[in-house]
């Protein structure tokens, strides 16, 4: 059975040389097919499972593509639309994981987000983009 496995892998691989593969794009493309599935189940929602199986049948046209050009195009122009949220995504996950040691700020003068070690006092606070001074609790 192991060989069997061990041959299809190898099968696959074959096959998907000269093909695009997977990248972002196609990872987001079945995360809202899943998401999508899991919201069609609710009553009154049953369209979304056509849109669940649309993003599916993209996602999977799109690895198994041979113009890697174009879909490598398609894959930066998702990349710059979902530059911001991503962005976001990160910085809250930084804050949660760093929230004991670490207090997370907004400077005044440009909105720029700051941090400063907790526990240390009042401390000055000199923000990198705009130079503006604060005093900041941490």
């Amino acid at each position: 059975m192991k060989q069997f496995f061990q041959r299809m892998t190898y099968k696959m691989a074959v096959w998907m040389q000269g093909r695009y593969g997977n990248d972002d794009f196609s990872n987001g493309l079945v995360a809202l097919g899943i998401i999508t599935m899991l919201l069609s189940i609710f009553p009154h929602c049953g369209w979304l499972s056509y849109i669940a199986l649309i993003a599916l049948i993209v996602a999977i046209w799109r690895t198994c593509s041979k113009n890697i050009s174009k879909r490598a195009n398609e894959n930066q122009a998702y990349l710059r639309v979902t530059a911001k949220p991503r962005r976001s995504y990160e910085l809250a996950k930084k804050k949660w994981v760093n929230r004991k040691t670490t207090k997370y700020f907004r400077c005044k003068g440009c909105g720029q987000e700051l941090s400063v070690p907790r526990g240390k006092g009042t401390l000055r606070v000199v923000c990198p983009k705009c130079k503006k001074e604060t005093q900041m609790k941490s």
